[in-house]
């Protein structure tokens, strides 16, 4: 008998950042949101920021949900809003100099490599490569985690941390002991 992990309404819960109606939502709102930033950028002539600071966003989005699912064993929620939030995390120095303040030092660390991240050999096209690479990593690990949990349902199994089929903690079936 399977415990209490094993009901199949945890299923649900772990498939729910995934679900399509909440990925599109996300999806309008991302793109509503990032035309609105790019927009911003076009008041100083700077909309090349807009690009470096969305390319390190994607990455750092990567790097988080990847993260995400291999400590908590299941997709972190937002997955498309978290795009905005860390392009926002990118570029507060730039809203923080338009209300006056000036660039720092510290700002840059602070904010994603702000500033040095226009400095990177090959600008642009580098950072592309790198978020192509971090999405496309993700998206591997995703699928690998969708295939375990895949093969967990059609052997019955219960939802288990992990990914290709590896668990990390699998709900075991209380031991009995013949003595």
């Amino acid at each position: 008998m399977i415990g209490r992990l094993g009901r199949a309404d945890q299923w649900p819960r772990a498939y729910r950042p995934l679900r399509p109606g909440s990925l599109l939502v996300q999806l309008l709102f991302l793109v509503a949101a990032e035309v609105a930033l790019y927009q911003s950028y076009s008041v100083h002539d700077a909309r090349f920021h807009w690009a470096t600071h969305f390319l390190v966003a994607l990455i750092a989005t990567a790097l988080w949900q990847g993260i995400h699912l291999l400590v908590m064993g299941r997709p972190a929620p937002g997955q498309l809003v978290s795009i905005v939030v860390f392009h926002l995390w990118a570029m507060w120095p730039d809203l923080a100099f338009r209300a006056g303040e000036v660039h720092e030092r510290w700002m840059d660390w602070a904010a994603l490599g702000h500033v040095s991240a226009h400095y990177l050999p090959g600008g642009d096209d580098t950072w592309l490569v790198l978020a192509l690479l971090a999405i496309g990593s993700y998206v591997l690990l995703l699928t690998a985690w969708l295939r375990a949990r895949h093969m967990e349902a059609a052997a019955g199994l219960a939802p288990a941390l992990g990914v290709a089929g590896r668990a990390v903690v699998r709900p075991q079936p209380p031991m009995t002991h013949n003595r």
